[in-house]
């Protein structure tokens, strides 16, 4: 009986959490990038606190989480499959 791969989940999962965080920060933080290309760049702190809210870190966690549930199922399920 093969065993489920932890390693390879946690390894995807984080990725996929970095890519979140990444493409959040990149849309809250549009209109600053914008400004900054035109050289008027905003202090970092005004980034982080239009950035990383509380809300998108509740999301970011929530999409965490089902993706490992989702690769980890989804690994379950492949091993269950090849052992029939």
């Amino acid at each position: 009986m093969e065993k489920v791969n932890h390693k390879k989940i946690i390894i995807r999962t984080l990725l996929k959490f970095l890519l979140m965080i990444l493409i959040i920060f990149t849309l809250n933080s549009w209109p600053s990038i914008k400004q900054s290309l035109s050289g008027n760049v905003p202090p970092f702190a005004y980034w982080l606190d239009h950035s990383f809210k509380i809300s998108n870190i509740i999301l970011i966690l929530g999409f965490t989480a089902y993706f490992y549930y989702k690769d980890l199922t989804d690994q379950r399920e492949l091993i269950e499959k090849t052992n029939n």
